[in-house]
């Protein structure tokens, strides 16, 4: 089947690799937004420090990627990460809908749709605000 079509005998479309599409495209747009940017910076003791961080995604319907943030700027990788600092499991459909602005990480964590493996949800929640930040542009 290929990628988007309905097959007759399912109702559903393609899943595989939405949530990566949809989040590269976020996070593209993230990048080229300073509020957006901005949540990617922690002020302590009066000095500005970068708050660098990977997401790896374990995803239903998904191969693994990873999101780096780095330097205030994010971007989306194949494949695994040594050792990330968050991992988030389950629905690639609950990013989606987070990536479209039909929810937030916190909600989807909430109604168990995602899981934080590892890490701190307080980070996953700084993720929705840069997300958020973008949204709200429209």
């Amino acid at each position: 089947m290929k990628h988007g079509l309905i097959n007759p005998n399912m109702r559903e479309v393609n899943k595989m690799a939405l949530a990566k599409e949809s989040l590269e495209k976020i996070i593209e747009k993230v990048n080229q937004n300073q509020k957006a940017r901005n949540v990617f910076v922690t002020n302590v003791a009066g000095k500005d420090v970068n708050w660098d961080m990977i997401f790896q995604f374990k995803l239903d319907q998904e191969d693994l990627f990873y999101l780096e943030i780095s330097e205030r700027m994010g971007k989306i990788h194949d494949g695994k990460t040594e050792d990330p600092d968050i991992i988030l499991t389950g629905d690639n459909e609950a990013i989606v809908r987070i990536c479209n602005g039909e929810g937030d990480f916190t909600h989807a964590i909430s109604r168990e749709q995602i899981t934080v493996e590892k890490g701190k949800v307080m980070e996953v929640v700084r993720l929705t605000r840069a997300i958020t930040a973008v949204l709200r542009k429209k």
